[in-house]
């Protein structure tokens, strides 16, 4: 059984300030025994909305273009890339110079504590960040099935310049793997598990509102 721990905190108010450890081994000792957790942002740090506004071939690169970023700073950020899918007006995920990602883009297994991106150069351009794909986001196209398999992450236009990606995705949140016993299955489910939180912390259960609607 599964749960994040934003649902769990939306159905019990006043947990709010516990951390996943907190949590894990507090519900474990009162029988609802935890696993393991998963926390979806590790390794994400300094990954902003960003809105590609020019972009320009690479003097000495054919497969490579000089996008001009805009991540709600004065300046854009020149940034290189190889990503086959980026055009102008783009609003994309992108990890600024002293950021870390939590994988590589072909989905290879990064090193423990990600990977972190400095200013450089590709080909003698200057590249001051990285625009990012979902793998580099440390998940997949099974999660994010609107994803391109090859390429930068695409956000609705919606998205908002310069505030955290990693909001924007849902990442900056928690999953907790239980081992649900036979005996409790008012446990299987993410209200049942609420209930047990409510009770194991002794604050008040606040299940979700059902309401009818018309056809």
């Amino acid at each position: 059984m599964r749960t994040s721990l934003k649902w769990i905190k939306d159905l019990v108010p006043g947990i709010e300030d516990l951390t996943p450890q907190e949590y894990l081994d507090a519900m474990t000792l009162s029988g609802s025994k935890g696993e393991y957790y998963v926390e979806l942002d590790k390794n994400l740090e300094n990954i902003v909305v960003g809105q590609i506004l020019k972009i320009e071939k690479h003097p000495d690169a054919d497969k490579l273009v000089i996008c001009q970023v805009n991540v709600g700073q004065e300046e854009p950020v020149q940034i290189v890339t190889g990503a086959p899918n980026v055009f102008e007006g783009a609003v994309v995920p992108v990890v600024l110079a002293g950021g870390r990602v939590a994988g590589g883009h072909d989905g290879s297994t990064p090193p423990e504590e990600g990977i972190k991106i400095k200013k450089g150069k590709l080909r003698g351009v200057p590249s001051n960040g990285m625009m990012c794909s979902i793998e580099e986001l440390g998940s997949t196209t099974d999660m994010y099935p609107e994803a391109p398999e090859n390429g930068i992450y695409i956000f609705e236009e919606d998205a908002v310049v310069g505030s955290s990606a990693i909001e924007a995705l849902g990442r900056n949140d928690v999953v907790f793997e239980y081992e649900v016993t036979s005996n409790r299955v008012d446990c299987f489910s993410v209200v049942g598990i609420a209930r047990e939180a409510a009770a194991t912390f002794r604050k008040e259960f606040c299940p979700p509102v059902v309401a009818e609607t018309g056809n």
